[in-house]
């Protein structure tokens, strides 16, 4: 009976040894994580280059981000980019005015690099966005962008979002969302009117600086 008790009772550790490796493993594959998960959040740049891996760019002088933080890992924002030029003449979006960009998109924290905590904030456009440069030439826009977001554990209310491009490459090309390192996901563009091409890879660099409740990225 002695013997008996005492199998049972290391079965009973092992059980909660085990409950507790897979908890640990399951806090783990949700990072990384903003919190507190609600509030709002404002950002602003300065110059920045959207390009087209054929070496079309626009070019704005600045922009301004008004966001809501919709979950531990996402959120929505509207970002709206001043003084834009492309081809050599003022662009906008539609309905914005002469030299506004205006996208609206969704974010989602990710990892960029698990073993080193880099972390990566990937804005997706909500709808394919149409630029007009002139009567004579428009752009489409669709798909996401993924840029390096610090710091990541530290309490703070600042953070900075740097995106870098190389010939319509956006870097970093890949990203591990899950188990495995696989490739980012890519914006793309399409050229109509005077300069018309059929949509190829695009990316942006630019920093801006972001502005948001107390908190921290927990990686």
């Amino acid at each position: 009976m002695l013997v008996t008790r005492i199998r049972m009772i290391g079965l009973a550790l092992v059980a909660v040894f085990a409950m507790g490796a897979i908890v640990a493993s399951a806090a783990s594959a949700a990072l990384p994580e903003q919190l507190p998960a609600t509030g709002t959040f404002t950002g602003t740049s300065g110059a920045s280059t959207f390009e087209t891996k054929s070496g079309e760019k626009v070019k704005c002088t600045s922009d301004t981000i008004a966001g809501e933080i919709t979950g531990a890992k996402t959120s929505k924002s509207k970002i709206t980019f001043k003084g834009c030029e492309a081809f050599g003449l003022k662009c906008n979006s539609s309905g914005a005015a002469s030299g506004e960009i205006v996208l609206n998109v969704t974010g989602e924290l990710v990892y960029i690099m698990k073993a080193t905590k880099e972390v990566g904030l990937l804005n997706t456009l909500t709808a394919e966005l149409t630029i007009k440069c002139s009567a004579f030439q428009t752009l489409k826009v669709k798909g996401s962008t993924l840029c390096p977001i610090t710091p990541v554990n530290v309490k703070t209310t600042k953070y900075k979002v740097v995106c870098k491009e190389t010939k319509g490459v956006q870097e970093p090309v890949n990203y591990e969302p899950g188990s495995e390192l696989i490739k980012a996901p890519i914006t793309e563009t399409k050229g109509e009117g005077l300069k018309s091409f059929a949509f190829e890879q695009s990316a942006l660099t630019g920093t801006d600086e972001l502005t948001l409740p107390e908190g921290e990225i927990m990686a």
